[in-house]
């Protein structure tokens, strides 16, 4: 399955819908909502690296996961 248990996990960051000027993101794994912001980020690049923190630690829950 590989390094992420066969996850395909996909980062979006958008303009927040409710607060101008601010950013959300969204992790998906084929389509499907994994994990969202609760809270929008001043800059499109800080949500980023928000997102890409929360993708590292799922990859690493799968990791654990596994089992022997």
């Amino acid at each position: 399955m590989g390094a992420t248990g066969g996850h395909l996990y996909t980062v979006e960051v958008r303009p927040s819908r409710h607060d101008p000027g601010h950013f959300t993101w969204a992790i998906r794994d084929r389509g499907k909502l994994v994990r969202g912001s609760y809270r929008p980020h001043t800059s499109e690049h800080a949500a980023r690296v928000v997102a890409e923190a929360e993708v590292e630690r799922l990859i690493g829950q799968d990791g654990r996961s596994g089992g022997a």
